[in-house]
């Protein structure tokens, strides 16, 4: 070994560690396997093992000798076949979907339309069912009084807007949740045309030239417009913050990302800069709602966003943060790898809810679209009486723009 210690800090923090007990789902024994000639390195075991990874950065945020374990098993993943591991397949259409953004639209059109008509129709456990509640949303958020359109106002500043994948296609509640937002600030939100995915699930998949493509698909989109670029999903800023890496070698690619990069704003932190901003008054008296925010995890150990978001609620007087003794914890969603890893993706999240449960929610919320996909599934197959909802449709909720639809669940029970 020339770098790794092998001093075991990553296997406490390693939520698939933690589940399975293996020393080979552990950054330390991925990184030992990569270094040991004896092993044929493209063999499917060897290969299911980094498949196995969720890349939540937690190793490498405590490794004392830096070590950036993300960036090693990506590297790695980059020689596999585009259908390594477990569930390879599916992932892969998946992420051919994500590359054609009208794909996707049309997609998410059929899952909103079949899961108005047969949700009632299938058993309560059904496999079917938990997938088509990802398709929920909200009633849209109403434009505020003033008028919460996306399109720019006279008395309006601009604000270019990066919805990212899942507020286009599955919740359009999310995109009309940040117009209000942002008009309450004196921002006017403006969508540019030609915009695709991310590139985060291609990154992740060492498919190194479809990140790229994608990227500069974005960055040639987001040129189009001045001013500052606002993000609304976590996993979406955290990745675009990376662009400038994946050109490295290529000095022209890099500047223009880095420019696109300096004008990115993160939702939370760009709305806890304006002191005024504070949810109006309940206007209808009621109980405070009881709220667990969960934190992705590139947000705490890649960006380190963590207060603003609690900020934000706590400025809320309708609501009641509730945080777990243990402190914040991964999901199990790591982008695709509920696709490829089910159930250890269930039992990393199985123990997760086993700590929230207790604080009795009756709200989740997250920045993430990822991992409200994964909170929804889960709520629905347990039959909980918990909302889960994206925090720009909670905050816009608490500023009197639409109501708050009940006390149900916005899926499951």
């Amino acid at each position: 070994m020339t770098e790794c210690a092998q001093c075991g800090s990553c296997s406490v923090v390693c939520p698939v560690f933690r589940v399975t007990g293996r020393e080979a789902h552990t950054a330390r024994g991925r990184l030992h396997l990569r270094e040991t000639a004896q092993l044929v390195p493209h063999s499917p075991l060897y290969e299911e093992l980094f498949a196995s990874c969720l890349l939540c950065g937690a190793c490498a945020a405590v490794c004392p000798r830096g070590i950036d374990t993300r960036a090693a098993i990506i590297e790695a993943r980059a020689g596999f076949s585009r259908v390594y591991g477990q569930g390879g397949f599916r992932k892969f259409l998946v992420r051919k979907a994500l590359k054609h953004s009208g794909l996707m639209a049309g997609l998410g059109g059929l899952g909103r339309g079949a899961a108005g008509r047969i949700d009632s129709l299938l058993p309560k456990q059904s496999g079917l069912r938990l997938r088509l509640v990802l398709f929920d949303h909200d009633e849209e958020v109403q434009d505020s009084p003033a008028g919460g359109s996306l399109a720019a106002g006279s008395e309006l500043s601009s604000l270019v807007y990066f919805p990212g994948c899942a507020a286009q296609t599955l919740w359009p509640e999310v995109v009309n949740s940040c117009g209000v937002l942002a008009q309450q600030c004196n921002f006017a939100l403006t969508v540019p045309s030609g915009l695709s995915c991310c590139g985060l699930a291609a990154h992740s998949a060492g498919d190194t030239a479809e990140a790229r493509a994608l990227a500069c698909r974005n960055i040639q989109a987001l040129e189009e417009c001045d001013g500052p670029i606002l993000v609304s999903c976590a996993s979406c800023y955290s990745h675009l913050a990376e662009y400038p890496g994946l050109f490295a070698g290529n000095a022209h690619w890099q500047k223009r990302a880095e420019r696109v990069v300096d004008r990115l704003r993160e939702l939370t932190t760009f709305l806890a800069q304006f002191q005024n901003f504070k949810p109006i008054a309940q206007s209808v008296q009621r109980p405070r709602r009881r709220v667990f925010y969960h934190d992705p995890c590139h947000f705490r150990y890649q960006t380190l966003i963590t207060m603003p978001p609690r900020d934000l609620l706590r400025r809320c007087s309708g609501l009641e943060l509730v945080e777990p003794e243990d402190g914040p914890g991964c999901c199990g969603m790591g982008g695709l790898f509920h696709l490829g890893e089910p159930e250890l993706s269930a039992r990393i999240h199985d123990r997760l809810l086993a700590t929230v449960l207790p604080l009795r929610p009756q709200v989740i919320t997250s920045t993430c679209s990822g991992c409200l996909m994964q909170w929804r599934m889960a709520v629905a197959e347990s039959g909980l009486d918990i909302r889960v909802v994206h925090l720009a449709r909670l905050l816009a909720e608490e500023s009197g723009a639409g109501e708050f639809p009940g006390d149900g669940p916005i899926c499951g029970g």
